[in-house]
């Protein structure tokens, strides 16, 4: 291990050089979401080490993050999550929590100790599963952000940036992620995505598979192989095509 000395390891306060940034932003496979729907959303880290060069810590790059999600919206109270998993290689001193908190869902930390930073420009952070409230309405959201930090290696400097900036620390950026409850859809979509696609051939698989209210493209009230047909039937109409609630 790489001998780390006392100005070193107080360069986590140091300024970044100008043009380096970092940023964290919040995915989801659709923003159109069904009531009970269970998805997967991916935190991610986006950074520009701008030229910078290796140091004492290592490669320039991702070093750690530490932070945690919060909820608001409609439905923010009455949805859940689980399933929380940090970027594996992250590997020092991981977090992983799901938080029970009115407003907060899940929190992550980890950082790569002084084995060099994950080169970018991007980096998953982590993933977690939301399940909707299942008995959400058209037109209820979820709306989720990320609270906390991020730290890059920049020669041999460990540079902060933050929600909440401290001294010395830089601002980061974030863009949040808003779920939406469908109040009305083309049955044939699957996806969410507001089209009637091949894609969605695949999504009604997937829907079927996992018990996905969507999935009932007849509108029975039962997910059986007699929707396969429906969805053919509806996907061949377009967007004329039979709608859907939800």
């Amino acid at each position: 291990m790489k001998q780390i000395t006392t100005a070193a390891a107080a360069a986590f306060l140091c300024s970044s050089a100008a043009g380096q940034s970092a940023s964290v932003s919040m995915s989801a496979p659709a923003s159109t979401v069904a009531p009970g729907e269970t998805l997967t959303i991916t935190v991610e880290a986006q950074f520009d080490a701008a030229g910078a060069l290796a140091g004492v810590f290592g490669a320039a790059g991702l070093f750690g993050f530490g932070g945690d999600i919060a909820a608001s919206g409609t439905i923010a109270t009455t949805s859940s999550a689980s399933t929380l998993v940090v970027d594996a290689q992250l590997d020092f001193a991981p977090v992983a929590q799901l938080l029970t908190d009115p407003g907060r869902y899940a929190l992550g930390a980890g950082g790569r100790g002084f084995d060099g930073g994950l080169a970018g420009p991007s980096r998953s952070l982590m993933t977690f599963d939301v399940t909707i409230d299942p008995a959400a309405n058209g037109g209820d959201t979820l709306e989720l952000s990320y609270e906390g930090a991020v730290v890059l290696v920049l020669g041999d400097e460990l540079v902060t940036y933050s929600t909440d900036p401290g001294l010395n620390q830089q601002t980061l950026t974030t863009t949040g992620l808003t779920l939406t409850v469908a109040s009305e859809r083309l049955c044939a979509d699957q996806n969410g995505d507001g089209l009637a696609t091949p894609a969605d051939f695949n999504a009604w698989i997937l829907n079927f598979n996992s018990g996905d209210v969507r999935a009932d493209v007849n509108q029975d009230g039962i997910i059986s192989p007699a929707d396969f047909n429906a969805w053919i039937l509806a996907f061949n109409q377009g967007t004329s095509g039979p709608i859907c609630t939800p």
